[in-house]
């Protein structure tokens, strides 16, 4: 099994859909939807059966991409590889929603510039920016008692992996100050349980 395939395994577990049902909840049908950094398109796939948007995923991985394909054969979703450093492969004002889950808080300050200043160029001028990340906050005792279960066992190496870039990310307040350079709007609000975030931007 490679990481692209163990990732999307970790993805099946009910956890993961708690996860990523709060930024489903923020998304209306009839809109066009962009994924950045979609991994094997587990949002894709979700989305598809609660919503009726036309949606797209974009990732520098070839093996994410592939266990994405398999997800979503299915669906109307489309999926395409970029290289890190070039633009989007859509033209200004395309996206109603553009959504980066679990992606901003591990990469370096120049990525992340780079992937936001993308974003806003394909985003709509009444469009939405919604960031996912874990919190890095909690401990073992509190993850134990409320997700405790043989299926959500992946939750675990979720928690320990990402917490020591994840506290740090919230700490500098990146994307509040980003909102306030480029006059959005700033939203946060918790989910799963406090592990995790949401980072809604809009004007």
């Amino acid at each position: 099994m490679n990481f692209s395939n163990f990732f999307s395994h970790i993805q099946e577990a009910p956890w993961y859909n708690q996860f990523l049902n709060p930024v489903i909840d923020e998304i209306n049908d009839q809109t066009k939807f962009l994924d950045v950094g979609t991994g094997t398109g587990k949002l894709l796939q979700m989305l598809s059966k609660k919503k009726n948007v036309s949606s797209f995923g974009i990732d520098t991985s070839p093996s994410m991409l592939e266990e994405a394909k398999k997800k979503l054969n299915k669906t109307n979703a489309q999926l395409q590889k970029i290289d890190a450093n070039e633009k989007f492969p859509f033209d200004n004002n395309s996206f109603d929603y553009v959504t980066i889950c679990n992606v901003l808080f591990n990469l370096e300050r120049n990525a992340v510039d780079h992937i936001l200043t993308e974003t806003i160029r394909v985003l709509k001028s009444d469009g939405k920016i919604i960031v996912v990340t874990p919190t890095g906050e909690g401990n073992i005792v509190t993850l134990t008692k409320s997700f405790f279960s043989t299926k959500n066992l992946s939750i675990y190496i979720w928690f320990y992996a990402t917490r020591k870039r994840a506290g740090p990310w919230w700490e500098k307040k990146y994307l509040l100050q980003f909102s306030q350079l480029n006059n959005f709007r700033y939203q946060r609000k918790l989910i799963l349980k406090g592990f995790a975030q949401l980072e809604i931007l809009y004007r």
